[in-house]
């Protein structure tokens, strides 16, 4: 099983952009990564297509399973 932490963030062009970040720790918590988020917006630290994020929309962790046939 393979996890990651993806982070979403409202931009200032009014879209939605998705920061992820493989192989999370187990016992992370909204307190853990929120002020990650807030400091990545306060620093303007990503500039997709000249927009920056203004917001966090969401922060979840996706798990996904794989199960080879062959």
């Amino acid at each position: 099983m393979s996890k990651t932490l993806n982070m979403r963030f409202v931009l200032t062009n009014g879209r939605t952009s998705t920061m992820g970040v493989p192989n999370p720790k187990d016992d992370l918590a909204r307190e853990d990564v929120e002020p990650v988020m807030q400091s990545i917006i306060e620093k303007s630290a990503l500039l997709i297509k000249e927009a920056t994020p203004e917001s966090i929309k969401a922060a979840v962790i996706r798990e996904v399973n794989e199960t080879k046939l062959i």
